[in-house]
């Protein structure tokens, strides 16, 4: 089964520059190239863009022109459609999928998410569309009225917010994290099963999930940088000496209380009931061949990547189990 990974926001802009780079042959069909487009989309000699540049659209400012022509001079084959609302990026043998115009507005201001696959089907089936609209070459007379035409001030401005609502989404991260398994102080246990009930309160599935929490005892920068929506997947180490890697668990409540003027931090996870761990041996073969290194023992790490996170993820099903994929 071919690899389907989502992106969102920040990961979408990281994701997009890279791939296009990377490979050999790409087409493209993007409704609006706005300001920066021709450096968030490094389209190269011999790709091919088509985008909708109409005369309507570039007085309103939605395709700059100036953009466009940067591109043709790379070498770059752009075509214009003025019904175009697509966007599409066919990179060798994967294809992007989303909502993002290309430029600074839709970078910067707007929540965007796209959906990459290697589906061949899905590919061939891209290909095949972007064949059908690539009909209208834009040529040198056709661009120089482009550009007399174009106003920078009619590009609609967007103002970033300093307020919560209008902050732009992204996607929980997904973090590994190692402990060591320990029993709870008796001093703390009222205190602390005090806050296990208020994590009781946050779960979304009585039926299937249940509260699983980590103890911090002191605020260490993975406790500061770990926020509430991101999964963690737990490596435990027993005093037997086995480590054993537990499905990803998602955080719903930080916490914290004081034992004799001691700070304890309590992370309550969102866990699988029927939850299936895994050998930390039989993990770390996977997590050595998506790193490109071989990993000695497991540690705290933030996987930055969105398709070596798909992957990870992908070791267990949505109920918690070891997946037979």
């Amino acid at each position: 089964m071919s690899k389907t990974t989502l992106l969102v926001g920040e990961d979408l802009w990281k994701v997009l520059p890279k791939l296009v780079r990377s490979s050999r042959r790409v087409d493209a069909a993007i409704a609006y190239l706005g300001q920066d487009g021709a450096k968030l989309l490094p389209l190269k000699r011999g790709d091919r863009l088509v985008v909708d540049m109409s005369m309507a659209t570039v007085k309103a400012g939605g395709t700059c022109p100036h953009e466009v022509e940067k591109l043709i001079k790379r070498g770059v084959k752009v075509f214009t459609r003025s019904n175009l609302h697509a966007k599409i990026v066919i990179a060798d043998k994967k294809v992007l999928v989303g909502s993002a115009n290309v430029s600074r507005n839709s970078r910067d201001f707007l929540d965007e998410a796209a959906v990459l696959t290697g589906d061949p089907v899905t590919v061939e089936r891209a290909k095949e569309f972007l064949d059908r609209i690539c009909i209208e070459p834009v040529l040198p007379e056709y661009l120089s009225e482009c550009k007399r035409v174009y106003k920078l001030s009619h590009i609609a401005s967007r103002r970033s917010s300093t307020s919560e609502h209008n902050r732009r989404v992204s996607l929980e991260e997904l973090w590994l994290v190692n402990l060591i398994h320990d029993l709870i102080p008796e001093k703390e246990e009222e205190l602390y099963n005090r806050s296990i009930n208020k994590a009781q309160e946050k779960l979304k599935d009585y039926r299937k999930t249940k509260i699983d929490t980590i103890r911090w005892t002191c605020q260490s920068k993975i406790v500061k940088k770990i926020k509430t929506g991101d999964r963690l997947i737990q490596c435990i180490k027993y005093k037997d000496g086995r480590v054993f890697v537990y499905p990803p668990a998602r955080l719903i409540l930080i916490d914290h209380y004081t034992v004799e003027h001691k700070n304890r931090y309590l992370f309550h996870l969102e866990s699988p009931k029927r939850g299936q761990p895994m050998a930390w041996s039989e993990f770390r073969k996977v997590l050595g061949s998506l790193l490109g290194r071989q990993i000695s023992r497991p540690r705290h790490t933030l996987v930055r990547d969105p398709e070596q996170a798909d992957a990870l993820l992908r070791l267990w099903t949505p109920s918690g189990r070891i997946s037979r994929r």
